[in-house]
């Protein structure tokens, strides 16, 4: 089966004006209009009242208007558009220090396909110029197969509507912004939508909805209890509200998943949405390590500790965040006998059969990406590159740039599939010109750097001033980033 990839955005847009910030947030995501047949996006818009500007209408009332303007291309030509204006409520001042927020919730229909999304925020009562931003998003809502739409996650659930744009299923949810869960949430609220389950399960057969939580950087379960199940019967459209508890959850990126399955246990679909969570209480335990027994293993025959030591650094890129944590801060407090401990433990729970050759496996991509991407200043297991391939795994694909006259030396990576997401790219560069260090600069793979001015920062070379209202670089002969991306597949 495969894996549906859906697109989910937070956008976080502040325009400058001489007096203050216009601070708006636009939050999309994908769903399918099973009424229609076709998927949409669903354009939600949040102004700061604190940030615009209040003017007086007609009847004397002081009232702010923000503009949204939405595009979507296929290649050159635009699909459709969203055109609306929030307006806030009337006041009888123009102090914007006591406004309270306003939004709106717009639907953008689409078919299934690849689009360039412009947005552009502009405060309607100054005379500043519209904010704009440019991304990508992909629909693929197939009408005999089962999909799942985009993933939302909620700071609280309330069963009782309050009337607002937050009414959604029958309940009020207070969305979740920018995918960050404080340290105060003990549960992780969500929904989504699954269609076409009825095509593929038959009508009203039972279907498996399961959700758990996994490691962004291995794709582990940081613990057993992460992990929502529910049974419901086949329909077209099947909506599932649920929570996971999340208050031994430690700080870090981690991976909500959606799967679904029929009764036969064959998995019909798959979703993910990347979050991040605070929670500096929780660390790792070094009474689980000492009571690990390493007799007759292959840690035992380690017995140089500086040697020991950066076997476990070499671990760093393909580790929880709690096992971070204790590289950061306590490895170099504990005794040898516990970093070897640390370090068999770490592979018995990759692979409790053979975590011996789990080890010299993933020891020998450390060496590959230490030749390969490695400088005079900085292992390559440290750059970049050497992170992305150890997470990840070597890419299907590699563009190189090292001698465009007007660019940074650069190169485009290509996965045909990235974990729990298809065709990802990643845009490494190089600003010194000489060491082989690439810094990565901008990806479309979840929890990844995402730089809408990546082609700009690229081209710097000839042009080192920034340009904030420049989205892509003058066309010049001899290269272009925005072809090489796309084009790279």
């Amino acid at each position: 089966m495969k894996k549906t990839i859906l697109f989910t955005l937070i956008l976080l847009l502040v325009c400058t004006t001489f007096a203050q910030k216009l601070s708006v947030l636009i939050a999309y995501k994908s769903y399918y209009d099973a009424a229609t047949g076709e998927p949409y996006l669903e354009v939600s818009s949040f102004v700061n009242g604190k940030t615009v500007t209040y003017v007086a209408n007609d009847q004397g009332k002081f009232e702010a208007e923000v503009r949204i303007v939405v595009h979507a291309f296929q290649g050159d030509s635009l699909v459709n558009r969203l055109n609306y204006i929030l307006v806030s409520e009337k006041f009888e001042d123009s102090d914007a220090s006591t406004k309270p927020n306003f939004g709106d919730v717009q639907n953008l229909q689409l078919s299934n396909g690849e689009y360039l999304l412009q947005f552009s925020v502009e405060d309607m009562r100054t005379d500043a110029k519209p904010l704009y931003y440019t991304d990508i998003a992909v629909l693929n809502y197939p009408q005999d197969n089962v999909s799942i739409s985009d993933i939302s996650l909620y700071r609280s659930v309330n069963r009782e509507p309050r009337g607002d744009i937050f009414d959604k299923y029958g309940f009020s949810l207070e969305p979740l912004f920018y995918g960050f869960v404080p340290e105060s949430m003990y549960n992780l609220p969500f929904s989504c939508e699954i269609y076409n389950t009825d095509k593929l399960a038959g009508n009203d057969d039972p279907i498996t909805i399961k959700t758990y939580i996994t490691c962004f950087e291995n794709n582990l379960m940081p613990y057993s209890e992460a992990r929502y199940t529910t049974q419901t019967k086949a329909k077209p459209v099947v909506v599932t509200l649920g929570e996971i508890g999340i208050f031994k959850l430690p700080s870090g990126n981690y991976n909500l998943i959606v799967d679904v399955f029929n009764k036969d246990s064959v998995l019909l679909a798959t979703n993910s949405i990347f979050f991040q969570r605070s929670n500096p209480g929780i660390t790792l335990n070094l009474d689980d390590i000492a009571a690990v027994n390493i007799t007759n293993t292959f840690v035992d025959q380690i017995k140089d500790t500086m040697q020991l030591l950066e076997y476990v650094r070499f671990l760093y890129p393909i580790s929880t965040p709690i096992e971070r944590e204790f590289y950061t801060v306590r490895m170099k407090r504990i005794s040898t006998e516990s970093l070897r401990k640390f370090l068999y433990a770490f592979w018995v729970k990759r692979d409790p059969i053979n975590p011996e050759r789990a080890w010299t496996e993933y020891l020998e991509k450390v060496k590959h990406v230490n030749n390969v991407f490695g400088c005079k200043l900085v292992q390559g297991y440290r750059t970049d590159r050497g992170r992305v391939f150890l997470q990840y795994g070597p890419p299907n694909s590699i563009f190189e740039s090292p001698y465009d006259s007007h660019s940074y030396p650069y190169e485009i990576w290509h996965y045909y599939y990235c974990v729990d997401q298809s065709n990802v790219k990643f845009v490494f560069y190089n600003t010194d010109l000489v060491s082989n260090d690439y810094e990565l600069l901008h990806s479309d793979k979840r929890g990844e750097i995402h730089d809408p001015f990546w082609q700009i920062k690229i081209t710097q070379r000839k042009a080192p001033l920034f340009n904030p209202d420049q989205r892509i670089p003058e066309t010049y002969f001899g290269g272009n980033p925005k072809d090489d991306w796309f084009n790279h597949r």
